[in-house]
């Protein structure tokens, strides 16, 4: 399975991407490209896809694995520099990988400044993350620590940033030279510096910290890490708002975690009954026939998290019209899973409204729409609607302006057997 959260649509998506981030050559770089809430194009007047299949001729396996929220960071501790307005009193900690040699990290270097004194309640930690094809960034990575040694630390990471144009292109010997004039500039004790950088006294911290980035799978700098919440910037870009914008979610998704389950859905789902879905929500019912046939792992899901509660006063965080309305994420992000994910079955067609599809994070969404079509094959339908298309006439949308009217939600998902 993908290891990256699979999702129709999420409030996380609402931003454009202002700076692409560097790659490491292990895997193919990685570049943030322009991300926004998908938009729906409109199928074409007569397709087959319009209509569901009857009979899939093919279908991928299904599989679930259980999906951990947090990844296992290395806690912040002494051997760490810290900033922040106040980083022993804040109580959000952002752990950054990244390299003094790629682009988005220097234009981010005081975007990250400016965002830590509008919020005194976040540290920053640095840590080193010197991409194989930066010449330079090693060097550079041990003389920050070396700087870091004598009390100057962020004095030397600002300066190594700002003046990149200086020596990004020098060849390795001037690039050393050019250390121990910056470490002059910042009134260091330049003997000891020297010394320090000859005899490679930071390359194993610096290398210890490449370790930890690639152990973590981080796919590239900067990588931003909100206590152990990995902040997604192929969906949110690398910005100033995207940040802005990651902290209330990331506040939200770490409020998830303790309901989270630790082992996958157990077997719920009897194929020789019929189930019928009543959704209660805040503008009324949602009736719809579970089809227990084309997708039977990920309708188990389902059944098993709408007996669990788990959708239980949940939003609507996504609604347009002719398209899909977007529910089943009690973190109201957008981006909330129950701590696994399914994949696989993904045959359904969706270019007409009342069909109800289900995403591999365990959310669902209802079809408004031939604009739907543009689904088709991502995901797989889990039942029709036979009552309450009206509700959805009087959710509110997504692209409304009018912030007195309410977000609607999902009260509570009833399941009877018939």
């Amino acid at each position: 399975m993908s290891k990256k959260f699979v999702i129709v649509v999420s409030a996380m998506l609402l931003l454009t991407l202002l700076l692409s981030a560097c790659g490491d050559t292990a895997t193919p770089e990685p570049t943030s490209t322009p991300t926004a809430t998908p938009q729906p194009t409109t199928a074409p007047a007569t397709t087959e896809a319009q209509t569901p299949a009857a009979e899939p001729t093919e279908v991928e396996p299904a599989s679930c694995e259980v999906y951990p929220l947090t990844v296992p960071v290395r806690p912040q501790d002494d051997t760490d520099f810290v900033k922040g307005v106040n980083p022993d009193a804040a109580t959000v900690t952002i752990i950054e990988y990244a390299d003094f040699q790629c682009p988005a990290c220097s234009s981010m270097a005081p975007v990250m400044g400016e965002f830590l004194k509008a919020h005194p309640e976040v540290r920053l930690v640095y840590r080193h993350f010197p991409l194989s094809f930066h010449a330079n960034a090693q060097v550079t990575a041990e003389a920050a620590e070396a700087a870091g040694a004598q009390g100057k630390f962020w004095e030397m990471h600002d300066l190594l940033y700002t003046r990149v144009s200086e020596w990004g292109e020098l060849a390795a010997e001037e690039a050393r030279a050019k250390m121990t004039d910056y470490a002059t500039e910042l009134g260091l004790d330049v003997t000891r510096f020297d010394t320090e950088m000859d005899e490679g006294v930071y390359r194993a911290k610096v290398d210890q910290h490449l370790m930890e980035a690639s152990q973590l799978g981080l796919p590239g700098t900067p990588s931003y890490i909100f206590d152990g919440l990995v902040y997604p910037a192929d969906q949110m870009g690398i910005s100033y708002q995207g940040l802005e914008a990651f902290l209330p979610v990331a506040a939200n998704l770490l409020a998830l975690q303790p309901r989270q389950y630790q082992e996958l859905p157990p077997l719920v789902l009897d194929t020789t009954k019929r189930y019928e879905i009543t959704v209660k929500t805040s503008q009324g019912e949602v009736v719809f026939d579970l089809d227990t046939t084309g997708a039977p792992t990920q309708v188990n899901s389902f059944l098993f998290l709408a007996q669990e509660g788990w959708y239980d006063e949940t939003e609507f965080f996504f609604v347009m019209d002719n398209f899909a309305a977007v529910t089943g994420d009690p973190s109201n992000t957008g981006s909330g899973s129950p701590g696994y994910y399914c994949i696989g079955e993904n045959v359904g067609t969706f270019g007409e409204a009342g069909l109800v599809g289900l995403v591999p994070n365990g959310q669902f969404f209802f079809t408004l729409g031939a604009d739907a079509a543009q689904l088709n094959g991502a995901y797989p339908v889990i039942g029709r609607v036979t009552k309450g298309m009206d509700v959805f006439d009087k959710l509110r949308r997504s692209d409304s302006t009018d912030t007195t009217i309410a977000i609607d939600r999902v009260e509570t998902v009833v399941v009877s057997v018939k």
